[in-house]
């Protein structure tokens, strides 16, 4: 798969969340939204990809003591860029 700007991405590697579907935010919960937002203009390792044409990045967050959130996007080429490469 390749990224926003044409280079091939694979698991691993580092890439930064340029867009974010509107479709997408206007369904998540309103506790989970600000998490999803926040990961705008920031870079995270690919995880999968879950579709063709789809590159998946995952977050997660504390709500409370011992109590974890667990969110991510399923992005298409346009909306992210590659960072780093991952390391062999």
């Amino acid at each position: 798969m390749k990224d926003k700007h044409g280079k091939l991405v694979e698991l691993g590697d580092i890439v930064r969340v340029l867009e974010i579907a509107q479709d997408f935010l206007a369904i998540l919960p309103e506790d989970e939204r600000p998490h999803i937002l926040g990961m705008l203009n920031n870079e995270y390792e690919i995880d999968d990809f879950p579709e063709e044409g789809k590159a998946s990045v995952s977050i997660w967050w504390e709500i409370e003591d011992g109590i974890s959130g667990y969110g991510g996007l399923y992005m298409l080429p346009h909306e992210f860029e590659l960072v780093q490469k991952a390391s062999k």
